[in-house]
């Protein structure tokens, strides 16, 4: 103990004799009191004083001829395990001074030590040159490192951005890697040792690529570069390498993506070849289907002209491929719109039960050639008028029901489903449409592509199934464009199911219930108890008082409860088709427990004609189909007020009597459609004048008298004038109806763009072809009532 107490008063008398032999200024400082308790010689001729006048008194004092320390003072941020480096201009001795400073223990005091070298010494410009060339090698990207040539592995020196390169510290990578160039991939590291070998032999500089593991585990890419000095050349006589690292992972990685990219558009663009390829091919198949059935019935009717059964079949048969083949031509018109970002919505008050109602009457002759059983339920819809692109909000739901045709066998089943749920945002509702079947169903594989363009499921079962792939890409577009959702269910061989949620702005004006029938009690009967739920829940809305039964010996005792109690039902919604004792049977007890008391309505699923005769023998009232909208059920409720005996409320078939005698001006340049829209307009008793193009049609209407013509029907793209032109001319003249006569564009301008251009030219509406004349009449009879 005694003998290492010794050696350390032996070693700290070195101290000061190195001190002594420093070349710079050295002095030595009490902490605490700023006392001067050591001084070198060349401190000594520095400050031009001898050691014994200086020793003892106060460093600030001395050295910087102040009363008071420093401002400046490094004191508080000096320490015992490092030096602390920083450089001052002395105004005293008017010469700038590199300093180092540290905490040391001197003979049992705490002391700072100060060494410094001033500008005027070589040891200054030494150190700033030092300075400068790490300045200079912190602005190379990446890391500088010198490698022993004898063993082409040991980091004889390193700078710049190495370590943060390698990922280590000084102190790790001096004791885990012996400053051994260990960090680098070993095949990477081989391959290096090969480099170097024949850069040695040629002289020549060399570059490479190489993968650095990182401490942390992560690789990282690196460009290295491999400048050979030998022995002769070098400074120290050690043949070496010089080597520069820069990080290059985000450049590769960044190359690999875009690489990986333009793999991946490669290969969706010869996906997108094939299927646009494979779909002109299936196009061509698809479209001569329709047009050969079209081209043979035609020459079938015309060989048998004085058949009239045989005529009409053809004639059948004619329309039903006109219509495939429209929607066909549809289809393509509609994706090539979506592709080039063209389709619009045209925002209009859409009364969703006529859409349903629409819907199911396409739908229904398809279901029931197919032996279908087809349901519709409505969940709690409170507001049935909305703001929406009506017939977008058609095609989605014509292309959800087709395809769960299309692929449902022979007496499958399908349903459709309607909710609404309010949402946060006033004046919306989230509209929910639900299309499930237990068809074919889709399979794992194909799912990812379902919404492509072009793609149709390699399935034998559906090869021969009619179809362009573009109808689910078009619904997914629409849906997407409505800032809506849709979502797949589905398993092979079990079926499908697809939900389309659409948020909707509701239209400000509701059809409200009746004051008169607020608090009437109304019993529903049906086998379903969703639909139960459903109008007990829209009864109840009306201001009435639902309940629900879910079979006819049920409802047979609750009217005769309710009748003995002189509570009878205000009415009875009562379905025709229930298990065990079905609707009619029900209607026969009721009637011959209570007679004609209460009023019975019959719910039917669709077209009620079959059953009609039957059930109002049976003392049936009335009759509403399903889907049961809240309006659907007021309008039959409201038939029972005005009177106790009732007439049946049987549907008539819809009349135009408002266009019965009236004159139109048809301009169609067309021959053989300006036959068809007179034959079409005649049927309905209209008069109709003809002319070919533009300028005719101006001067026809220009030569007649105020009022002579009810409406012109226009086509556009004609000779001579086209009827953008025609229009504006009409509505210029100066005569009285020349603002009022309602003028229809009649049109294969079907998109969008072209409804606004034509209402732009002062055109009242805008009407597709091939011409629909129930629409057309019904645009006629809205603008001529």
């Amino acid at each position: 103990m005694m003998d290492s107490l010794e050696s350390l008063k032996k070693r700290a008398g070195y101290f000061p004799w190195m001190l002594d032999e420093y070349i710079g200024n050295a002095y030595v400082s009490d902490i605490e009191t700023y006392e001067l308790l050591y001084l070198n010689k060349t401190a000594c001729e520095t400050l031009g004083r001898s050691f014994q006048s200086m020793v003892g008194c106060k460093c600030y004092e001395v050295i910087q001829g102040r009363t008071s320390p420093c401002p400046f003072c490094t004191n508080d941020r000096i320490t015992e395990t490092e030096f602390y480096e920083w450089e001052f201009y002395n105004p005293v001795l008017d010469r700038t001074f590199m300093i180092k400073n540290r905490i040391v223990d001197w003979n049992g005091r705490r002391a700072r030590l100060e060494l410094s070298h001033d500008n005027y010494s070589l040891e200054y410009k030494l150190a700033k040159k030092d300075r400068e060339r790490e300045a200079i090698l912190r602005t190379i990207p990446g890391g500088l490192a010198r490698v022993d040539a004898r063993d082409m592995s040991t980091i004889l020196w390193y700078g710049g951005g190495f370590l943060q390169m390698i990922g280590y510290t000084q102190e790790q990578f001096e004791e885990e890697l012996h400053s051994q160039c260990l960090y680098m991939h070993p095949e990477d590291k081989e391959r290096a040792i090969t480099l170097m070998k024949n850069a040695m032999k040629t002289g020549e500089d060399t570059i490479m690529e190489a993968r650095i593991i990182t401490r942390d585990k992560r690789t990282k890419i690196c460009t290295i570069t491999l400048s050979y000095v030998s022995s002769q050349d070098s400074w120290d006589g050690i043949e070496s390498f010089y080597s520069v690292g820069i990080d290059m992972t985000e450049e590769r990685e960044e190359q690999e993506r875009q690489h990986m990219a333009l793999e991946d558009a490669y290969h969706a663009a010869r996906v997108a070849s094939s299927a646009k390829s494979d779909f002109l091919s299936s196009m061509s198949h698809d479209i001569r289907t329709p047009m050969n059935a079209i081209m043979g019935m035609a020459a079938i009717a015309q060989a048998n002209l004085d058949s009239p059964d045989k005529l009409r079949d053809c004639l059948n048969k004619i329309g039903t491929s006109s219509r495939h083949l429209l929607s066909l031509i549809n289809e393509v018109l509609d994706m090539s719109k979506i592709e080039s970002g063209r389709i619009d919505l045209t925002l209009e008050e859409v009364n969703l039960p006529d859409l349903i109602q629409s819907v199911t009457d396409v739908c229904r002759p398809l279901i029931t050639e197919k032996k279908q059983q087809f349901q519709i339920s409505i969940g709690q819809v409170s507001h049935e008028k909305v703001i929406a692109d009506g017939d977008r909000l058609q095609q989605i739901l014509m292309n959800l029901l087709s395809n769960a045709i299309k692929y449902t066998p022979e007496g499958g089943s399908i349903s459709l489903r309607m909710d609404e749920t309010r949402t946060l945002s006033s004046g919306k509702s989230q509209y929910e449409f639900i299309c499930t079947d237990n068809g074919i169903g889709i399979s794992e594989e194909f799912m990812p592509y379902l919404f492509e363009p072009f793609s149709r499921a390699e399935d034998p079962r559906i090869s021969k199934l009619q179809g362009t792939g573009l109808g689910m890409a078009i619904t997914d577009n629409i849906v997407r464009i409505m800032n809506g959702t849709i979502e797949v269910e589905s398993e092979l061989g079990a079926g499908s199911k697809f939900t389309v949620s659409i948020p909707l702005e509701l239209c400000e004006k509701e059809e409200s219930g009746n004051r008169e029938l607020a608090g009437l009690p109304v019993l529903v009967v049906d086998d379903d108890q969703i639909t139960c739920e459903s109008a007990t829940a829209l009864l109840n809305e009306l201001g009435m008082k639902g309940c629900w039964v879910l079979s006819g010996a049920e409802a047979l005792r609750m009217v005769s409860e309710a009748h003995a109690q002189k509570e009878d039902f205000y009415a009875v919604i009562l379905d025709w088709k229930m298990p065990e004792m079905d609707g009619l049977e029900t209607l026969k007890e009721i009637r011959k427990s209570l007679g004609k008391d209460v009023p019975i309505i019959i719910i039917s699923a669709y077209d009620y004609s079959d059953i009609e005769e039957e059930f109002l023998r049976a003392g049936a009232d009335a009759f509403i189909t399903k889907p049961l909208f809240k309006s659907k059920m007021l309008q039959v409720l409201q038939l029972f007020l005005d009177s106790d005996k009732l007439e049946t409320a049987a549907s008539e078939e819809e009349k135009w009597p408002v266009l019965y005698g009236r004159r139109v001006l048809l301009v169609e340049d067309n021959d053989l459609n300006r036959e068809i829209a007179v034959e079409l307009l005649q049927m309905q008793h209209i008069d109709v004048d003809t002319v070919e193009n533009g300028q005719l049609a101006l001067d026809t209407f220009q030569a007649s008298a105020p009022g002579f013509y009810d409406a012109i029907l226009m086509d556009i793209q004609m000779p001579v004038m086209n009827g953008y032109d025609a229009a504006g001319s009409i509505r210029s003249l100066e005569r009285s109806d020349a603002q009022t006569v309602p003028i229809v564009a009649m049109t294969a301008d079907a998109f969008a763009a072209d409804v606004v251009k034509a209402r732009s030219a002062g055109m009242n509406d805008h009407i597709a072809k091939p011409i629909d004349i129930n629409r057309l009449l019904e645009v006629l009879h809205n603008l001529l009532s």
